[in-house]
């Protein structure tokens, strides 16, 4: 009985190993084949990309050299988080395995009609391969795709990919819509190349604050804002110098949530004509001024204080006006910090 069992446990044990050698050896198969080699290796040699949809929807990103950051439809600056998560997702595509001949007749005509296109260019006029990246299969663990390489052809079978050790799909990685795409940073002075920083409260000029700042260890915090002449008035003799250090290093890297706003050309100007809570601006030790105003907004439900009275407006966000007369969502977590009044920098 014991000898039985034994000689089931080593059938089953060289079943399995028989079957890993054959999805091993199909596996190598596949990628020997040029029309089914989804992977870039060398992503640094990846300068352009675009991605189209069945809408007409399109995004370009072009590597911009000696920038970290790309550039978006000839106009913006490309999210780096979504451009990076596009190389890793082409450097380590891998095929999970084939669509059955029942379904790859169906498959290939919604890939060319409803898929999305992206184009991989590596330096040349034309694109070194082409996706078309379509639906995830049903357990949501693979994504039909089919290659294109110019001068090559177009792959006769879609397949099932995957990113090995990723459990998902990989389609709403190429997506389209610009505001999406935007990257969202408003201040970036990550070694603190600055040299003045203004806050103003529109609504209680009295609590608006300036710093100054001379690149070695030496601040000074002016007082007694104007709003006529746009000046303070008043150096502060004495101030919390922790605080206010603490207030720069928050501008090493600001940025809002999002452009996309969802909000209808007619409530967008109203906005932009209304008076601002905030108004922040950040010269660097060049010269050069960034500025975002900041606006109320009002709750999607009541908002209680502390004492029970309602509050009407958004606790959690505003909306940011940029230099470029554009609005998005910021996120009080971000910009509240960078807004405290001026008795947050006098010594206690």
């Amino acid at each position: 009985m014991k000898r039985n069992i034994i000689l089931l446990i080593v059938l089953a044990v060289l079943l399995i190993a028989a079957w890993v050698v054959k999805l091993k050896s199909s596996s190598n198969t596949l990628a020997n084949k040029p029309l089914s080699d989804f992977a870039i290796s060398d992503t640094s040699s990846v300068n352009k990309i675009i991605i189209t949809d069945q809408t007409g929807q399109r995004a370009t990103l072009e590597r911009i050299p000696g920038n970290v950051l790309w550039k978006l439809n000839g106009k913006y600056f490309a999210r780096e988080d979504a451009v990076n998560m596009i190389l890793h997702t082409v450097n380590r595509i891998r095929i999970r395995g084939n669509i059955s001949d029942a379904a790859r007749d169906n498959m290939m005509k919604l890939l060319v009609t409803s898929g999305k296109k992206v184009e991989l260019y590596t330096g040349g006029n034309e694109p070194a391969k082409i996706y078309y990246v379509g639906v995830p299969t049903p357990d949501h663990t693979g994504t039909i795709m089919l290659l294109e390489i110019p001068g090559i052809g177009r792959s006769e079978d879609p397949f099932i990919t995957h990113i090995e050790g990723f459990t998902g799909f990989l389609s709403t990685r190429f997506f389209t819509n610009e505001n999406e795409w935007r990257y969202t940073g408003i201040f970036s002075y990550p070694d603190l190349a600055m040299r003045k920083v203004k806050i103003i409260h529109q609504l209680q000029p009295e609590l608006s604050l300036e710093v100054l700042y001379d690149g070695a260890n030496h601040f000074q915090l002016n007082a007694g804002y104007d709003s006529a002449t746009g000046e303070f008035k008043r150096a502060v003799p004495q101030f919390d110098t922790v605080a206010v250090k603490n207030l720069f290093v928050q501008f090493k890297k600001v940025h809002v949530e999002s452009f996309l706003t969802n909000l209808k050309p007619e409530a967008a100007d109203s906005i932009k004509k209304s008076l601002p809570a905030y108004s922040i601006s950040v010269e660097s030790d060049k010269g050069i001024v960034t500025s975002v105003d900041l606006y109320l907004r009002l709750a999607a439900s009541p908002e209680y204080n502390e004492d029970g009275t309602i509050n009407p407006w958004d606790v959690g966000h505003f909306w940011a006006k940029t230099m470029d007369d554009e609005l998005a969502l910021a996120q009080t977590y971000n910009f509240g910090p960078l807004v405290n009044p001026l008795e947050a920098y006098l010594r206690k």
